[in-house]
């Protein structure tokens, strides 16, 4: 009988930052007290984790190679450039096209029985260099992995065909960038043994419709949380950082909104919270409550609102941040497109009720008048009338205390581990 642990690898740009490195390295230590055998390989390596393999431990360290290494990647750029640059026009927003780095024969050096894939954009991993011999867990993040070029398709449905006359690259061809991009792709995959997992119900549909990996399982496992860490605190127990936030929470009530390049990334959904805001004037409540925005450090949007906006910047620290959640009445999360929102699963563990659009992985965490509200989408009346409704109908926080159920529920660490290290031992003996 073969008592030897599962071994995974599993492989994501980087082991900290966003969202998707944390719940990387998250379920990466999280399986490992299961019994798995879990490594991770990074192309950014921030934590001291021994179990995190970087990138850099495989690569020569000599002039030489660092010489032809640079000129290869500037004539590989200059092409890939000259591909971009044939559409001028093209939304000023991430895209990724197929350029990885040189891992080296990583892949195929380093000792393991499944392959779990995060996010590996950034010029990481090349597809091409996947092994066709073992079986390849994907998590996706976004939608990049079914679709050509875009990390979000908005209301786009080329994916589930084959791309191409591409909205962000402003394209009427048919044959263009993405469609090029996504035929590679389709070449590659027939030859995988991939098995997906997407943290949410939304993203699942959109997976099994799509051209690319419709024809491959999938799987529905959420993100997990320290909710040990992002919990309900006492008043002594706040950040003395936020000391003058606090006493101003003791006459208002605080609305807080937050993330990576939060005021000025128009996915994130500012400028309809700011026109919720300013409806909300209209109806006499200036004086009732102030905005915290964490993730920025000013907006370059038009600030004609008279309720006060604190830019705090960027909140790295975890006690700060758990902070922030725990002195804000309501959580406003208006992002025009998410797949399961740590920003969401973050207040709702700290016991915060969160208003957002009723798009995406939304619906999965917050259940509609329970433990926040759902907004029509792109509504920002109905926005506007989310966060009065939670300020009205929270009396003991009856919300904030149904967040932390549902949180406890479903999005705790072992919770999660357990159903992927179900997972594992499942494709495997598939």
């Amino acid at each position: 009988m073969n008592d030897k642990p599962l071994k995974v690898l599993s492989v994501c740009t980087s082991d900290a930052g966003g969202g998707a490195p944390r719940a990387a390295y998250r379920i990466q230590q999280g399986v490992r007290e299961l019994g798995i055998d879990s490594r991770m390989f990074v192309k950014d390596k921030r934590t001291k984790d021994g179990n995190v393999i970087a990138l850099d431990e495989f690569v020569p360290h000599n002039a030489l190679y660092h010489a032809f290494d640079w000129t290869r990647n500037k004539v590989k750029n200059k092409i890939q450039h000259f591909r971009w640059n044939r559409y001028p026009n093209r939304e000023d927003i991430f895209m990724s096209d197929l350029r990885g780095t040189d891992l080296h024969g990583a892949l195929q050096k380093l000792n393991y029985d499944i392959l779990h894939l995060h996010w590996i954009n950034q010029r990481f991993i090349p597809l091409e260099d996947l092994p066709q011999g073992k079986p390849i867990v994907w998590t996706l993040h976004d939608s990049w992995p079914f679709c050509g070029i875009c990390h979000y398709f908005f209301d786009c449905e080329e994916y589930k065909y084959h791309c191409g006359y591409c909205p962000l690259l402003r394209s009427d061809k048919a044959d263009d960038l993405s469609q090029k991009v996504w035929k590679k792709k389709s070449e590659i995959y027939k030859n995988l043994d991939l098995h997906i997992v997407t943290p949410s119900r939304w993203l699942a549909d959109c997976a099994k419709q799509s051209g690319l990996l419709g024809r491959f399982p999938v799987s529905v496992i959420p993100n997990c949380l320290d909710v040990e860490a992002f919990r309900p605190l006492d008043e002594k127990e706040i950040s003395p950082r936020w000391r003058k936030l606090q006493e101003i929470g003791k006459t208002k009530s605080l609305l807080l909104f937050g993330a990576v390049n939060a005021a000025i990334d128009k996915i994130k959904g500012f400028a309809y919270l700011l026109t919720a805001l300013k409806r909300l004037e209209q109806q006499g409540c200036a004086d009732d409550f102030e905005l915290i925005v964490f993730g920025a450090t000013e907006s370059e949007l038009s600030m004609d609102v008279k309720i006060p906006i604190h830019y705090v910047g960027y909140v790295s620290n975890t006690d700060d941040l758990v902070s922030l959640y725990n002195l804000a009445s309501v959580m406003v999360v208006p992002s025009l497109t998410e797949n399961l929102s740590y920003a969401i699963m973050e207040s709702l563990s700290c016991a915060t009720p969160v208003v957002a659009f009723n798009i995406g992985g939304n619906g999965d965490m917050i259940e509609h008048k329970v433990n926040g509200y759902l907004a029509k989408e792109k509504d920002d009346a109905d926005l506007a009338t989310g966060i009065l409704w939670c300020l009205e109908n929270n009396e003991g926080n009856r919300l904030g205390k149904a967040g932390r159920e549902k949180v406890l529920r479903n999005y705790t660490l072992d919770v999660v581990c357990r159903q992927y290290k179900a997972l594992y031992e499942s494709v495997l003996k598939g």
